[in-house]
């Protein structure tokens, strides 16, 4: 099982590896302005008050650097973590660019964050878990790097499921940048993972509960609270029939 696990990673790191360059130019900040201010007004916030020093905030599988860089513009200190090393350096690419020298970028698998408890007071993440083997450990290995009062703010949606239903049904999966060999090597890597077959969020609210977060809400029309319109939605679409809905667990330690 553990073999298998590790073989699916190694698919999943040279699938997201590969992605590196044309991901990042998709989600390239100048193009998201309107997303963007809405994401800085949600986790302004949702952010902890801290005194005398700035937030120290993680980023949780960061791909090209999308949040971190509205962290860093939100004034915090942040540790920007990721897998693939490609991922990390588009990322570094866009805050060189954007002139923004607060953020320190790390390779890390998310399931086994290396940080001490109490590390950090905030926490953001923005379509990760649901391609991850071990969901529940990102989980807890977040709530464990947060300060006690640290609050985890996570923006998903149950993908893997949608692009089950697609298939099933016999749809084409679409994308705007991506080609179909590479859709259906993304379906392939997420079609069994425990997440997919998840029901999600009630799922994350109530592992988040048991990990012993001290409160959980969720937003499940998390669309419409971002003001995300047609072309913001390339994300969630499966096929011409099936989407994924996008939702926000925040989690305060």
């Amino acid at each position: 099982m553990e073999d298998a696990s590790s073989e699916l990673l190694d698919r999943s790191h040279a699938y997201w590896s590969e992605r590196a360059p044309e991901y990042a130019a998709l989600h390239d900040a100048r193009r998201h302005e309107a997303l963007r201010a809405s994401l800085r007004t949600l986790l302004r916030d949702l952010m902890p008050q801290v005194e005398g020093r700035s937030v120290r905030a993680l980023d949780v599988g960061c791909g090209s650097g999308f949040m971190s860089l509205i962290l860093a513009e939100l004034g915090c200190e942040v540790t920007a973590v990721d897998f693939s090393e490609d991922m990390l350096a588009e990322a570094a690419r866009n805050a060189e660019r954007a002139g923004v020298s607060s953020i320190a970028f790390q390779q890390a698998d998310v399931q086994r964050l290396p940080f001490d408890e109490g590390t950090f007071d905030f926490a953001v993440s923005r379509n990760v878990l649901w391609v991850l083997p071990d969901a529940a450990a990102a989980y807890a290995g977040v709530l464990h790097a947060l300060r006690t009062g640290g609050m985890f703010v996570n923006l998903d949606a149950n993908y893997g499921r949608a692009f089950n239903a697609a298939a099933a049904a016999g749809g084409e999966p679409v994308h705007p940048t991506q080609s179909t060999a590479q859709l259906l090597e993304r379906n392939a890597i997420v079609a069994d993972l425990p997440i997919t077959r998840a029901q999600r969020p009630a799922w994350d609210l109530a592992t988040l509960l048991d990990l012993g977060a001290a409160e959980v809400r969720c937003f499940q029309d998390a669309e419409r609270l971002l003001g995300i319109d047609e072309p913001e939605r390339f994300s969630a679409q499966a096929s011409a029939q099936e989407r994924a809905a996008l939702f926000i667990v925040c989690a305060r330690k």
